[in-house]
């Protein structure tokens, strides 16, 4: 009885998880990732770490942590010397 109770109750909780609670930040999130991945260096040849800070800003923003995920796609875009409009971010 209690598997019948406690399955339910887990997708529940797996359900709300896993949606941000944001989709607009997330969705400017990823499209800053998406940016960086398609014009940021070949990272194959080139280990510098951008991988990685852009991979774990994006996992920022999966974690409902969307300002510093943000910050950091951008301070990476702009290293690549891409010029970004200043946004405001908004909930």
């Amino acid at each position: 009885m209690v598997r019948f109770v406690a399955l339910p109750l887990l997708l529940a909780v797996a359900a709300c998880a896993a949606s941000p609670s944001s989709p607009q930040l997330m969705a400017e999130c990823t499209k800053l990732f998406n940016m960086w991945a398609r014009y940021e260096q070949h990272w194959t040849f080139h280990h510098t770490g951008q991988r990685a800070k852009a991979e774990l800003a994006l996992e920022d923003c999966r974690h409902d942590q969307y300002e510093k995920g943000i910050a950091e796609l951008r301070r990476l875009l702009k290293r690549g010397r891409f010029e970004l409009p200043e946004v405001t971010l908004q909930p």
